[in-house]
């Protein structure tokens, strides 16, 4: 008998393919993952094809489904510009009708079942966005509800709608997360390794191309999975907020002598540059990487998504944030969770990991 059947939402991102590898194929628990795109791994789960902002789509691929006890809401829509859609009320809009098309499918014959739910937040829920300094470090009861932010309109839903079901929801507001994922909005990492291939294919010592001096946080994409099945079993995280990271700090300079050493590259001086300009001109370059060394993804707009964007905004090279993104994680530790992972070993892993998938070239 299975105890349990976890629906992921945005199964193929970061953090729904952390929690789909973590769940999938264990005894009692039957995993369920959802994405626009067909899964390359998981074999033991069951994998469904819909794009949730249609409502029919998503009550049709959902409708066998309504028994499912634990729905992980990983599932996110991005603007092509990244930055501006972080800013638009249709987008935000979207989002939340995204949602409430998941949750309206899951709600008719055979449901009712539903235990728990994890929604993802981020630091936008502090204003990081709006160009305002952020508390430091920012503690959870510091979240601004005074711009549009789909992160308050799909907490409101999910509180509504557990008031009147009777299940519990947990929100987890990441740092930058690392994991692996293909054409991800927001994916350092594979922004990072294939900067780092493309480097070496040129003959170019590995630069780090952002500023000097910019400090944070991240959160790997497993560290989330994990939190999110603690919750379950935690009635103290029920309602609840956390801000969740590895329990370090990164200066990103710092990671390049490793990441050079990584790819067996030279170290050279840092070169600030905006890799959303610098990069897309050599996908033909990497399309030859690709069929040269057989990679998965020979083209490197399906491989990076919008992460050039993102990354842009990590390493601010052009405009560095006037205080460092840093978020108290005391809460969550306090509740009972205190899992940790060493960041810069976090990054090597999973760039490990996209060339044993043969994402980059080994």
């Amino acid at each position: 008998m299975t105890a349990r059947k976890v629906l992921v939402l945005g199964a193929l991102g970061m953090v729904g393919r952390a929690a789909m590898q973590r769940f999938a194929g264990r005894s009692g628990l039957q995993a369920v993952g959802l994405a626009r795109r067909a899964a390359d791994f998981a074999p033991d789960a069951i994998w469904l094809q819909a794009d949730l902002r249609d409502a029919g789509a998503a009550r049709a691929a959902l409708a066998p489904h309504r028994d499912v006890t634990h729905v992980v809401y990983a599932a996110l829509n991005e603007q092509p510009n990244l930055v501006q859609g972080w800013r638009s009320a249709d987008n935000m809009a979207l989002n939340t009708r995204m949602l409430a098309n998941t949750l309206d499918a899951l709600d008719g014959p055979g449901g009712g079942q539903l235990q728990h739910i994890t929604l993802l937040q981020g630091t936008k829920a502090y204003g990081v966005h709006t160009g305002r300094a952020m508390p430091v470090p920012a503690r959870e009861h510091d979240a601004l509800r005074d711009h549009v932010n789909f992160y308050f309109d799909q907490q409101d839903l999910v509180a509504d709608r557990a008031a009147r079901a009777g299940f519990a929801w947990t929100i987890f507001r990441p740092q930058i997360v690392l994991g692996l994922a293909v054409g991800s909005a927001m994916n350092p990492v594979a922004a990072l390794g294939a900067y780092a291939v493309l480097c070496r294919e040129r003959g170019l010592p590995l630069t780090y191309p952002g500023h000097p001096h910019l400090l944070t946080e991240c959160t790997d994409a497993r560290l989330i999975a994990e939190a999110i099945e603690w919750a379950w079993g935690a009635p103290q995280a029920h309602g609840e907020a956390f801000n969740i990271s590895n329990g370090d700090v990164i200066l990103w300079p710092t990671l390049f002598p490793r990441m050079a050493a990584h790819f067996g590259m030279a170290l050279g001086e840092p070169a600030p540059q905006r890799l959303r300009d610098t990069m897309p001109p050599l996908a033909g370059l990497w399309q030859q990487i690709a069929q040269r060394d057989g990679l998965r993804v020979a083209d490197l707009d399906a491989l990076i998504g919008l992460s050039w964007q993102y990354a842009d905004t990590n390493f601010a090279a052009q405009r560095p944030l006037a205080v460092p993104p840093i978020v108290s994680t005391i809460k969550l530790r306090q509740a009972g969770f205190a899992s940790c992972i060493d960041t810069e070993a976090c990054i090597l892993q999973h760039l490990q990991a996209m060339q044993a998938q043969g994402y980059l070239p080994a």
